[in-house]
């Protein structure tokens, strides 16, 4: 039996592999900034048998809002944004429809009332920034902004990334900006918002769960069905959703 925690953890990995479903993985941990476990196994994409390995590009889905809320408060440090203000003070179209009084820090805490995806959204469509902030700015609340919450599982990145946007003096793309502020300064160097093309292939592909044993069947069914995919969504270098190799992205408090 392993004894250091490298190995521990490879251990657990190949199990979680052979035995129990899992494709494709990589884990690392940082203590006191050292690293105590860098550890990976199994498969990028399962049609070509491309293995995963130290440079393998992750989707990491919701983490990217901890980088995008950190992108927000670069802009708040630097006496760009304030968080009482309106959105709309900012991105005056984000006003339409009773949204005019909805204020940043109502993003940050999940109560806009706009939580859902804009009706007509497809997975290209996802990956066109103009054509989503303007859908999501011409969208009507679901209550008012501010008196309750719903989680913007979908909608936080491009809501807070237009307003980053839209209070940079150099009006960069959001992705262009986590990269110069944030990635660049920490020396993070595979992590984006949007890949170049030439780390297209280093990108771990999605694929379908596998079907849910009926010993497990007091798991909610609805729950795991929002992340079934047959096949990646469009071409990952125009949408939002961040993609990391597991290495870099425990190297800097900020991401992680």
């Amino acid at each position: 039996m392993a004894t250091n925690p490298n190995s521990m953890v490879q251990e657990a990995l190949d199990a979680a592999i052979s035995k129990r479903g899992e494709i494709g993985l990589q884990v690392v941990a940082y203590v006191d900034g050292k690293q105590v476990v860098d550890v990976w196994g199994g498969l990028a994409d399962i049609t070509t048998g491309r293995q995963v390995d130290a440079d393998t590009l992750f989707p990491v889905f919701s983490v990217t809002k901890a980088v995008t809320a950190v992108a927000l408060h670069i802009q708040a440090e630097r006496g760009l944004v304030d968080y009482a203000m309106p959105i709309a003070h900012y991105w005056p179209e984000f006003g339409a429809h009773g949204k005019d009084k909805a204020t940043v820090y109502d993003a940050l805490t999940h109560r806009l009332g706009v939580p859902i995806m804009p009706l007509g959204v497809t997975p290209e469509l996802m990956c066109d920034w103009d054509w989503m902030v303007q859908r999501i700015a011409d969208m009507h609340p679901l209550f008012e902004p501010g008196t309750k919450a719903a989680y913007m599982s979908y909608t936080f990145g491009w809501v807070i990334g237009e307003v980053v946007r839209r209070t940079d003096p150099r009006s960069r793309q959001f992705g262009t900006f986590i990269q110069e502020e944030i990635c660049q300064p920490l020396d993070l160097d595979s992590l984006w918002v949007g890949i170049p093309d030439a780390v297209e292939a280093r990108v771990a592909t999605l694929t379908n769960m596998p079907p849910i044993p009926p010993a497990r069947l007091g798991w909610p069914l609805e729950r795991s069905a929002p992340w079934r995919f047959r096949r990646r969504w469009g071409r990952p270098r125009r949408c939002l959703d961040g993609l990391t190799c597991g290495g870099p992205v425990c190297r800097a408090p900020a991401a992680s």
